[in-house]
């Protein structure tokens, strides 16, 4: 039973912790926490730049999914060197979608350049504390799992976690940017 509820935990939120973060998020986001990271002027959005922690599963990914429709977009990570490729897993995922992730290099967030028309895109809150500070309303900044029919203000890395939590992941960031795309764009 409990070897279950572990697997249970795994398979659904990454780790004990990503559940714990998981469900303290989404308290915070019932009580209104996270409003003003809905509150999002797509109209005036030119580029969407990914963020997350390291830049091999999640921001790459979802940088994938924007170049469809907005060719300049890209992804940096908070905690990377820089130069290194893209998880082997997210290539995989990316892949059976028909999307190409074996060029990609990671880039830390200090190489980024702001634009009043871009929008940046995190994973979880607490990127939102590490971002570097820019002036007020320039860039306009969203946690990535917030659109979509059951917002979610945490997207736990996968980096650590089992394969199918990992494609679980990928899952929501690509419903999320669907939901963006059909709906906001």
């Amino acid at each position: 039973m409990i070897g279950q509820l572990s697997e249970y935990i795994k398979d659904t939120y990454g780790s004990k912790r990503g559940m714990l973060r998981y469900y303290k998020f989404k308290v915070l986001y019932y009580l209104g926490k996270f409003k003003q990271y809905e509150q999002i002027d797509f109209s005036k959005v030119e580029k969407m730049v990914f963020i997350c922690s390291g830049n091999i599963c999640r921001s790459p990914f979802g940088e994938a999914l924007a170049k469809m429709h907005l060719p300049q977009s890209e992804s940096f990570g908070l905690h990377c060197r820089g130069g290194d490729p893209a998880d082997q897993r997210a290539i995989r995922y990316a892949d059976d979608i028909n999307l190409d992730l074996t060029q990609h290099v990671t880039r830390h967030i200090r190489e980024y350049i702001p634009e009043p028309t871009d929008l940046l895109i995190v994973m979880e809150p607490k990127h939102l504390t590490e971002l570097p500070a820019y002036q007020k309303g320039e860039p306009q900044i969203t946690l990535a799992c917030l659109w979509g029919e059951r917002p979610n203000p945490y997207l736990h890395d996968p980096f650590s976690a089992n394969k199918h939590f990992f494609a679980k992941c990928e899952a929501e960031l690509k419903l999320a940017m669907d939901y963006i795309f059909s709906k906001k764009m």
